[in-house]
């Protein structure tokens, strides 16, 4: 705009009157600007949307990761975003953990053809709430395909994680092996001696792997510190960065993306597993068991097993 101003100033300079630079009236028209930057841009949103105090910044020039999107969109509108020519074809995988805004901006860095991939019955963020239709209308025109085939975990397996979600599509692989059990506890004291045991047994049975599935990273760690005096296993949380075979207990966050020979699900009672999403949950946790699953509870049993009794067994 400075550049069009004073060509114009030129053009019209009759009288050859001295003129200003370029930069003078580049500065001038910055000081009309009720804000300076993309920063300032989005730090004016929070306080016209009057939630000041959601915006933290936990270091200097530094975000936090949910404002990163959100910003190089007003970004990208403020300055431009700067498109990717060499990328020729873009795969996005677990596209149900990726917010719109999150797609919105990854367009404009990449306008090359994508294939996304993903399973919205996976979804970990309680917060993304929109659909594969949602996702799609962003696409127009995408080619669509669905694949139903499981080929991870065995048919009873397969089958008691499709009645939490009800994913009458889903078509297990037909190789069988046990029933999913369902085991109630009289006490968490008899629960974890339930669980010292069942790892005790797969110690003899030596299998891979074993894996000790908990709702969130603090109840894993509570976990893992009262196995661990007993208990030869390994912890994995955010701030891991090796994965080996043995005894894990981890989160169902932490656990996307692994498969373990045997699972063992803890606390899978009405207060722990209560909600819809902690049906995506639950559904993630079973499905991490390639051959064998045992859930554990004290007092009632979380409702989102009630049509399973008939899918596992109860003892």
């Amino acid at each position: 705009m400075a550049k069009d101003i004073c060509h114009r100033f030129e053009s019209d300079n009759i009288m050859g009157d001295d003129l200003p630079k370029p930069q003078a009236v580049l500065k001038a028209l910055a000081a009309m600007l009720t804000v300076k930057s993309p920063l300032a841009l989005y730090k004016d949103f929070y306080k016209k949307a009057g939630h000041t105090e959601l915006f933290v910044m936990p270091a200097k020039k530094t975000l936090e990761w949910a404002d990163v999107y959100p910003f190089l969109y007003l970004y990208a509108a403020f300055e431009g975003l700067t498109q990717s020519s060499i990328t020729k074809h873009l795969v996005i995988d677990e596209m149900q953990d990726y917010a719109p805004i999150q797609y919105a901006v990854i367009n404009m860095l990449f306008p090359c053809p994508k294939t996304i991939l993903g399973d919205f019955g996976q979804s970990l963020n309680p917060y993304h709430a929109y659909s594969l239709d949602d996702l799609l209308s962003l696409y127009e025109g995408a080619q669509f395909t669905e694949l139903n085939k499981s080929y991870r975990s065995t048919y009873e397996i397969m089958n008691f994680a499709k009645n939490i979600r009800n994913t009458a599509a889903l078509e297990p692989v037909l190789r069988h092996g046990e029933a999913p059990e369902v085991i109630g506890c009289p006490s968490g004291e008899d629960e974890l001696l339930r669980i010292q045991k069942a790892i005790d047994a797969w110690n003899r049975d030596k299998n891979a792997s074993l894996g000790i599935i908990l709702k969130t990273d603090k109840s894993a760690k509570a976990l893992f510190d009262a196995l661990s005096p007993d208990c030869r296993l390994q912890l994995v949380t955010p701030d891991s960065s090796r994965f080996h075979n043995g005894v894990t207990v981890t989160s169902v966050k932490m656990s996307k993306g692994l498969e373990f020979d045997e699972v063992i699900l803890p606390h899978v009672n009405t207060e722990t597993y209560c909600s819809e999403y902690d049906r995506s949950l639950l559904y993630i946790a079973c499905t991490r068991a390639m051959h064998r699953l045992t859930l554990f509870y004290t007092g009632e049993c979380s409702r989102l097993l009630s049509g399973n009794f008939k899918a596992g067994k109860e003892a």
